[in-house]
């Protein structure tokens, strides 16, 4: 099973899971040590990708692929990272 979360291309790899383990050899720098897959409910074809300490470029689309034996998938969202301004 392979689940690969990335950005406009399938090699611009945000995290990946292959195998039944995390794989961070392809990740993109950006990203060490700041994602995590959820896959508590993964039986079930549920998974979220969680990103920690967010930034400004983190924002734009991302694509999620999944592949087994039997079928595979692939999902796409929009993520928009607000930017909070400091009052003076």
């Amino acid at each position: 099973m392979e689940v690969r979360w990335f950005r406009s291309q399938y090699s611009a790899v945000v995290h990946l899971y292959r195998g039944g383990r995390d794989q961070y050899g392809q990740q993109m720098l950006e990203y060490r040590g700041r994602t995590e897959l959820l896959k508590d409910d993964i039986t079930n074809g549920r998974v979220s990708l969680r990103i920690r300490d967010v930034r400004p470029s983190d924002d734009g689309q991302y694509s999620c692929y999944f592949e087994s034996s039997v079928s595979y998938e692939e999902a796409l969202l929009e993520l928009q990272v607000a930017v909070w301004g400091t009052v003076s």
